[in-house]
């Protein structure tokens, strides 16, 4: 790799951190294009130029979140067997990783989960897809045969998703503990995939 591209990873990697920071406390609305550049020492335009607009910005800083929880998620699950001791697991970072960042949350861009539309389903690199493998594999799996459905593991990571994202959205409308909703959310999820 050459110098000038390493500067380049670096430069967006401080940029990046910074944004992070900014998200996490202005939100995305008020976060301001020009205090992050002035924060690092780029100008505006260097920013627009390795990121594209304050949106990709974002998308790029929700990815780096992503990257971190699945990182808290693994270490967490590694040494438990239990599936559904690991579906709680799964449950309770999800759930504090979206209260951490509430803030972030509120965008003025149509709804407030405005990143779930940030990434490509079928796109075997992109990271949710990535995330949804790691939970396939090692959460979904152990806890389909256990419970005997019918379901594939994805099919079980996908609705999971679902069910969980739609009660993080009742969450921001009506702002109540989201943890308290944890053992709910496993629950109706085991419901809905255990043949009965």
């Amino acid at each position: 790799m050459s110098l000038k591209k390493k500067v380049q990873e670096l430069k967006r990697d401080l940029i990046l951190e910074e944004a992070s920071k900014l998200f996490q406390n202005e939100g995305y609305e008020n976060m301001k294009v020009a205090e992050l550049a002035s924060n690092v020492g780029v100008s505006v335009g260097s920013i627009y130029t390795i990121f594209g607009s304050k949106e990709n910005l974002y998308n790029n800083y929700i990815l780096n979140q992503i990257d971190y929880y699945l990182e808290i998620l693994e270490n967490e699950i590694k040494d438990v067997n239990d599936p559904y001791e690991k579906l709680q697991i799964l449950t309770n970072i999800k759930f504090q990783a979206f209260m951490s960042h509430k803030n972030v949350l509120h965008l003025g861009v149509n709804h407030p989960l405005f990143y779930i539309n940030t990434y490509n389903i079928t796109d075997e690199d992109d990271v949710m897809m990535h995330v949804y493998k790691f939970i396939s594999e090692n959460i979904m799996e152990p806890l389909r045969e256990k419970v005997k459905t019918s379901k594939t593991s994805l099919e079980m990571t996908l609705l999971y998703d679902s069910i969980s994202t739609a009660m993080v959205k009742y969450w921001v409308i009506v702002n109540d503990d989201l943890l308290q909703k944890s053992d709910e959310l496993v629950e109706s999820f085991l419901l809905l995939v255990e043949n009965r």
